[in-house]
């Protein structure tokens, strides 16, 4: 029986060498979790974790899928503060979940284990986030960008997608299959990450991001080839998936189909921050049930939902906020509680039977 162990990676001060530059300006800068699914890639993490600025990273969370080597030994080696997952069901888009909910930071950030992503561009993706994007992704077809890593079937393939979906749901993405992205923790329950259990994850995340209107930024990325070992991806079963995924969505959510919904990140309105406001409160709640008793939970959950129902039923003359609030009615069904259903429904079960 595998047991998961959780432990508290060191603080800034604890982490940061001596002389180290290029360090966020601010004492009170958000903390940052790294997210990392492996599977076999003992031979890839030495060229993974060292190379992590850990004077802008807090949290290191190895999401193992129950390898049969040296994976997890030496991630606690390398990192012995690691925090191991081990996850549950199979697929990248499951490890990612399993990641996910044992984040205790504000930003989380994807990387791939095999080396193909450089973790040493971590602070441009945190940049971002400081800067006011709900969600940030990395692309290989921006200037300062690229790959090494794919062969030109592939690149036409992911730019077919890419006009599939600013056709179908808006938005100016310019790269759509890329794993490496960061977004804030608040930003979850919009995400609504309920399906997906392969690499469509990543499509599912971005056209997601779009559906729930927050304001995202794309930053170039490199991708470099793996560094050992035979990648998992399948380019044309997973190609197919990602097909799938991007149908899939456009019929659960008809009323996004064909919308242009081009976001700023420097661009601010208290609509927006009053829900920035409830993301944030709902997924401390979520991650601190265990503190709270059951009928204070409940009625925490309680508060929280009828103050996003005021916010969608209120009147407001801005045509682009309404345009949002729709946004919202339409993608959350008038309640963003889908993410928190289970320890909701504990403490509920746990009021009843008192």
């Amino acid at each position: 029986m595998l047991n998961e162990t959780v432990v508290t990676y060191p603080t800034l001060k604890q982490a940061r060498p001596k002389n180290v530059g290029n360090t966020p300006t601010t004492s009170k800068r958000p903390t940052v979790a790294v997210v990392i699914p492996t599977l076999n890639e003992e031979e890839n993490l030495p060229f993974v974790l060292p190379l992590i600025p850990m004077e802008w990273v807090d949290e290191v969370i190895i999401v193992d899928g129950h390898s049969t080597d040296g994976t997890v030994e030496l991630a606690r080696k390398l990192i012995p503060n690691v925090t191991i997952v081990y996850q549950k069901g199979k697929g990248k888009g499951a490890a990612l979940r399993s990641g996910f909910a044992a984040v205790k930071s504000d930003i989380i950030v994807m990387l791939d284990a095999d080396g193909s992503t450089d973790p040493q561009e971590i602070p441009a993706y945190v940049g971002a986030l400081v800067a006011g994007a709900d969600f940030t992704k990395g692309s290989r077809f921006l200037q300062g960008g690229g790959t090494s890593d794919m062969p030109l079937y592939r690149k036409l393939g992911n730019k077919f997608f890419v006009y599939v979906v600013r056709a179908l749901f808006g938005g100016t993405y310019t790269d759509l299959c890329y794993g490496y992205n960061a977004f804030w923790t608040r930003v979850l329950p919009a995400l609504n990450l309920d399906t997906g259990n392969g690499f469509e994850i990543e499509t599912l995340m971005n056209v997601r991001a779009l559906c729930a209107g927050l304001k995202v930024a794309e930053v170039p990325s490199f991708e470099t080839e793996r560094v050992y070992g035979i990648g998992r991806l399948r380019a044309f079963p997973d190609g197919w998936r990602v097909l799938k995924t991007i149908y899939q969505q456009w019929r659960r959510y008809p009323r996004m189909r064909g919308m242009y919904w081009k976001t700023r990140a420097d661009e601010q309105d208290q609509f927006t921050d009053a829900m920035v406001m409830l993301f944030h409160e709902a997924t401390h709640l979520s991650r601190n049930y265990n503190h709270l008793s059951a009928e204070a939970y409940v009625n925490a959950v309680e508060t929280v939902r009828s103050a996003f129902q005021d916010l969608l039923e209120m009147e407001i003359e801005n045509p682009r906020i309404k345009l949002l609030q729709d946004r919202y009615r339409t993608y959350y069904k008038g309640d963003p509680w889908a993410f928190f259903e289970r320890p909701v429904r504990f403490f509920t079960d746990s009021v009843g039977a008192r």
